[in-house]
C-alpha cells in the first residue's frame, strides 16, 4: 500500500514511438497521478472511462491481493475521510464516494449491478416492463427518471431503488479477492445525482455477508453434476448478458463453459445467474453419473483453486524433504502434526481431522475437495491456513541444528514459492 501527497495529476505529451512502447490506442493519453523521488504513477486515460479527480491528492494505492477492500474501506471510515474510491479488476470498474467516513453514493461497469437489474432483484419492476424500458430508454436522460415517465416507479420508489443500488455495489466489492484500488482525498460529488447517507459499517458487514453467501454459491455452481436450465421462452423476456447466458445454455448447461462463452468471470456469473433464477428465467437442477461430467471445465474457479492448492502441497513437501533426510519421518510428522491440530481450530473447515502421510505429506485431492466445500473466500483460506504450515517448515529448516545452509534451500524453492 502506498500513498502520495504530490500535486494532483497532470497530462504527459509522448512522441508516437513512446506511445507505441507504451501500447497505448489512439484515444488513450497519459496522465502523473503520482510521482516520488523513485516511483511514477500513470493513468491511461480514454474518453468513456470514469472521470478520476484532477484537483485532488492521490492519497492511497493498494493491491486487494494483500490488503482487502473490507479492511481498506474500514480504515477510510474509522478516519472519517471524505473522497473518492476507485475499484478496478480486469474490465469491472466500481467507484464509492464517501463524506466523513460514511458512503453518499456509488457506480460500477458491470450490468448485473444497474438500476434496473437491482430493481428486478427487489420485485419492484417486471421482467417485461424492464425489457420495455430498455428498449425505449435513450441517454442523456437518467434512467431511473425515464422509469417514472413511463409510469413503471413512483418517485419514492425510485428513491428506495438508488439508495439500494448504491448498496448492492458497495457490497458486492467485497467478494474480490484481487484488482487494485485508488482512494482520492477531499470532498468529490458524484454528477447529477442526490448524496445519500448511507453507514459504511453497516455495509461492510452486510457485504462480507453477501461475498460468503456469493461463494458458497459459486462453489456449488461449480459442482461438475450441476446443470443450468434455461425455461422455455425465458430469452425472449430478456436482452444483453441475460439473453447471451440463456442462448449459451441451449448447447452446454455447465457453469464454467458458460462463462467461457458469455467472457463472464466466475464471481459476475454467479450474480448473474442467481439474478435469472431468481426471476424464473433459469432453473438449477444435478446429474449423476461419470459421464454426465463437462466436457470442458477450462477457466473455471475451481481449476485455479487446484493448482494453488497442488503448488502449497509441494512447497510443504520440498521443505519436509531435507529434514526427513536428516532425521527420518516419524519427527516431523508428529511435530507438523501438532501445529495442524493446533490451527484447526481456527481452520475446521480445511484442516480439521486431517491426516498426515509419511514425513508430513499432506494428500493434495483430499485438501482440494474441502477447499471446494469451503462456504466464505476459498483462495484467502488456502493460502492463510496452507501459508501458515509452510511458515512452521521454514522456521524448522531455518533452525535446525544440522542443517548448514538453509537460505541456499530456500532460494532454490523461490520459483515454486512464486507460485502460491
Amino acid at each position: 500500500m502506498s500513498s502520495a501527497t504530490d500535486p494532483p495529476a497532470f497530462e504527459v505529451v509522448l512522441d508516437s514511438e513512446q506511445r507505441r512502447g507504451l501500447g497505448l490506442r489512439d484515444e488513450q493519453s497519459i496522465r502523473v497521478l503520482a510521482s516520488t523521488p523513485r516511483v511514477l504513477m500513470l493513468e491511461k486515460t480514454r474518453p468513456d472511462a470514469v472521470p478520476l479527480p484532477f484537483d485532488r491528492d492521490l492519497v492511497l494505492s493498494a493491491d486487494v491481493r494483500a490488503f482487502s477492500l473490507a479492511d481498506l474501506l474500514q480504515l477510510v471510515h474509522s478516519a472519517a475521510k471524505s473522497g473518492f474510491l476507485y475499484f478496478e479488476h480486469g474490465e469491472c470498474v466500481k467507484t464509492v464516494y464517501l463524506h466523513a467516513g460514511e458512503v453518499v453514493f456509488a457506480t460500477s461497469s458491470q450490468r448485473v449491478d444497474r438500476l434496473g437489474q437491482c430493481l428486478l432483484r427487489r420485485g419492484v419492476i417486471t421482467v417485461e416492463q424492464q425489457l420495455d424500458a430498455d428498449h425505449a430508454f435513450r441517454p442523456p436522460t437518467p434512467y431511473g427518471r425515464f422509469l417514472v415517465e413511463l409510469g413503471f416507479l413512483t418517485p419514492r420508489q425510485l428513491w428506495d431503488g438508488v439508495k439500494h443500488q448504491v448498496e448492492e455495489i458497495v457490497r458486492s466489492l467485497f467478494a474480490f479477492g484481487a484488482g487494485h484500488v485508488l482512494f482520492w482525498e477531499g470532498e468529490v460529488r458524484p454528477d447529477n445525482v442526490v448524496r445519500l447517507s448511507l453507514p459504511t459499517h453497516r455495509l461492510i458487514a452486510e457485504g462480507l455477508s453477501q461475498r460468503d453467501d456469493l461463494l458458497a454459491f459459486l462453489a456449488q455452481l461449480e459442482d461438475p453434476r450441476l446443470r443450468l436450465v434455461p425455461e422455455p421462452g425465458a430469452g425472449v423476456r430478456l436482452g444483453g448478458t441475460e439473453r447471451s447466458i440463456l442462448e449459451a445454455l441451449e448447447s452446454d448447461g455447465t457453469f464454467p463453459s458458460l462463462c467461457r462463452r458469455v467472457g463472464l468471470d466466475p464471481l459476475s456469473g454467479a450474480r448473474t445467474v442467481r439474478l435469472l433464477r431468481e426471476t424464473g428465467a433459469v432453473r438449477i437442477g444435478r446429474v449423476d453419473g461419470p459421464g454426465d461430467a463437462p466436457r470442458d471445465a477450462a477457466g473455471s474457479g475451481s481449476e485455479k483453486l487446484q493448482e494453488v492448492v497442488r503448488a502449497h502441497v509441494k512447497l510443504m513437501a520440498e521443505l519436509a524433504a531435507p529434514i526427513v533426510a536428516l532425521e527420518g519421518e516419524a519427527g516431523i510428522r508428529e511435530r507438523l502434526g501438532e501445529v495442524v491440530r493446533e490451527m484447526s481450530q481456527r481452520h475446521a473447515e480445511l484442516l480439521g481431522g486431517l491426516e498426515l502421510g509419511p514425513g508430513g505429506v499432506v494428500d493434495p485431492e483430499r485438501l482440494i475437495e474441502r477447499a471446494l466445500r469451503f462456504p466464505g473466500d476459498r483462495f484467502r483460506e488456502v493460502r492463510v491456513a496452507l501459508g501458515e504450515l509452510i511458515a512452521y517448515l521454514e522456521f524448522e529448516l531455518m533452525n535446525h541444528p544440522r542443517v548448514d545452509d538453509a537460505d541456499e534451500f530456500l532460494e532454490a524453492l523461490e520459483s515454486l514459492r512464486a507460485q502460491i
